[in-house]
């Protein structure tokens, strides 16, 4: 039989709805190690091929192979040692999605409920298409977000439909285990807060009393710790998306596109138009 190749006629870099943040291809060398650090949102880890090392408070020591996947909770801290070349997709939520309403109330109660124990499930034949679909998808730059949310709600519907309510809560399990800590609470609304007061205000504190929460947690005072985040998301939505700068400059609090200039410049050395210019020539 032939092979036949798919050729794509559009340029979904180009769209202001291209995004990168939901679903990602990665690709590793056997013998690579992927240093211990914190993940900033839910992950699931798809592995399309190899083999691979878990080191956390969820997977000690565990080793999932092609097939298989995992979730680290956000918050949680993980270490990669590929031990045979590899390629995953990369999955990255807030939430799990809802999907059939009274099936998922039952599983959040039973998620609730379960004990913190390593979860790798597999991956099973209907599964098994959706994630090499997605790879080729994410290889061939559609990476639309309308497209990409489309493809979260099917996700959600293999996992609902081919996979034991008890499995998927255990699975889900350490995200309501994390839900209930100060540091959930942070990654979940520091994008929310313009100032360290109210932050303090959204989460029932008082500012002194979240000053050392976040000093204790996060080893750094809550306002350096909320410049250097905010730095980094700006940094990632001028460099990976084609979010117009006008909406960068607004979805961060700005009260002018001349104030996020000057952010830009003091923190980057370089105006908003200048780090996109940069990030398109060194693709």
């Amino acid at each position: 039989m032939t092979e036949v190749f798919c050729q794509k006629y559009t340029d979904c870099a180009s769209c202001p709805h291209y995004q990168k943040q939901l679903f990602k291809y990665r690709s590793y060398p056997k013998g690579m190690l992927i240093p211990r650090e914190r993940c900033s949102q839910n992950t699931i880890y798809f592995l399309v091929s190899g083999r691979v090392q878990v080191d956390s408070e969820e997977h000690p020591g565990t080793v999932f192979h092609d097939g298989q996947f995992i979730m680290q909770p956000i918050g949680s801290r993980v270490e990669f040692h590929i031990l045979e070349a590899t390629e995953c997709i990369l999955y990255l939520f807030e939430t799990p999605q809802t999907i059939c309403g009274d099936r998922f109330k039952k599983g959040l109660e039973l998620a609730k409920d379960s004990t913190l124990s390593s979860t790798v499930m597999d991956m099973y034949f209907p599964l098994r298409l959706f994630i090499n679909g997605l790879k080729m998808y994410l290889n061939n730059e559609l990476l639309c977000a309308e497209f990409l949310q489309a493809k979260q709600t099917e996700l959600y519907f293999l996992l609902n439909c081919y996979y034991p309510i008890k499995d998927i809560a255990a699975f889900y399990a350490p995200i309501y285990r994390y839900s209930k800590t100060f540091r959930y609470f942070v990654m979940q609304n520091y994008l929310k807060a313009k100032d360290v007061e109210t932050f303090a205000q959204l989460g029932g504190y008082s500012t002194p009393t979240f000053r050392r929460l976040f000093k204790e947690t996060f080893g750094e005072p809550a306002y350096q710790w909320m410049v250097k985040k905010k730095s980094q998301d700006i940094y990632a939505d001028l460099t990976t998306t084609q979010i117009s700068i006008s909406e960068i400059c607004y979805k961060f609090g700005f009260e002018s596109l001349s104030n996020f200039s000057h952010f830009c410049r003091a923190n980057f050395g370089k105006s908003p138009r200048a780090i996109r210019t940069e990030s398109k020539e060194n693709v």
